[in-house]
């Protein structure tokens, strides 16, 4: 009993230590992953700062564009637009009024 006492001990001993490589190798890999994971949130984060950016650059140009039409001969472009924003700004205060 002895002996089969001695090599279950001597399994038991190999497992654990296939278990504790097996642990700091998914250790390394979850560190890994979490550095991995910062970086993209990040790239995201800046991604979205610069479409926010562009967004702001198209809405001046298109307001610097139906400005200067309307300085010509279409006046209808440039109130559409500024009326287009009115009733943007209204539906925000009526979304902050609910």
């Amino acid at each position: 009993m002895t002996q089969n006492a001695q090599i279950a001990f001597e399994e038991l001993k190999s497992k654990i230590s296939i278990l504790k490589s097996m642990y700091s190798v998914a250790k390394s890999q979850n560190e890994q992953l979490k550095r991995e994971n910062n970086e993209l949130k990040q790239q995201l984060e800046k991604q979205q700062n610069s479409i926010v950016e562009l967004e702001q650059k198209v809405t001046n140009l298109q307001l610097a564009k139906a400005v200067s039409d309307s300085s010509g001969t279409d006046d209808n472009s440039a109130r559409k637009y500024i009326e287009g924003i009115i009733r943007e700004i209204d539906s925000c205060i009526a979304l902050l009024n609910k």
